[in-house]
């Protein structure tokens, strides 16, 4: 069959796992590049209405004086902190599977490398991204988790000043849905390729 000759091809696993390296760089970089656009990535509302990312983390309402800002950005210094290192840990880790996927392709494709070692370094690929899988895992866990919270949060009764909280409820609920959603497909590629690599 055609789809069994696609997956026995030797450039579509490479292909594979250099998307899945790039993808976590790209997303890395970007929190470096947009924080408060890529804070939504990982399940945090960004509209005026929103909480800020310090008071989600540590389950306190945001303040009446965050909620009534228009226009300012809701990101504190701590904030960014947060959004800096989640961004780090994805760059660092699709910049360590493109280097291991550049060695094992390219430099290892010559006729002069030995079978076994362009095995060994498939091998210890797939162990990185296996390991690696744990990261857009535990992400959708957490944005499902806050956007369960806020779920719930969102149902119980609120007074009328509280308008513009529950709209941040809303945003909360959907935007951690989203987002728990997207790092599961990308756990589930990431899962895909580790084994792959080990097994194949």
């Amino acid at each position: 069959m055609w789809l069994t000759s696609i997956f026995e091809s030797v450039t579509v696993l490479p292909l594979l796992t250099a998307l899945i390296g790039v993808g976590g760089f790209t997303v890395g970089l970007y929190s470096f590049i947009d924080p408060i656009a890529a804070a939504r990535i990982y399940g945090v509302p960004t509209s005026t209405a929103s909480p800020t990312l310090t008071s989600i983390l540590s389950n306190s309402p945001p303040s009446s004086a965050a909620c009534r800002t228009g226009g300012t950005t809701l990101l504190t210094g701590r904030d960014f902190s947060y959004i800096h290192a989640l961004g780090i840990r994805n760059l660092t880790t699709g910049l360590g599977i493109i280097s291991l996927t550049s060695y094992w392709h390219l430099i290892l494709s010559s006729h002069h490398a030995l079978p076994e070692a362009r095995l060994a370094v498939q091998r210890a690929l797939g162990i990185v991204i296996l390991v690696g899988s744990l990261v857009p895992m535990v992400d959708a866990w957490a944005c499902w988790s806050a956007s369960r919270d806020a779920a719930e949060a969102r149902t119980k009764k609120r007074t009328e000043d509280d308008v513009k909280v529950g709209a941040s409820r809303n945003e909360a609920v959907e935007t951690g849905r989203k987002a728990g959603n997207l790092h599961a497909m990308r756990s589930i590629a990431w899962l895909m390729g580790g084994l792959w690599c080990l097994l194949g």
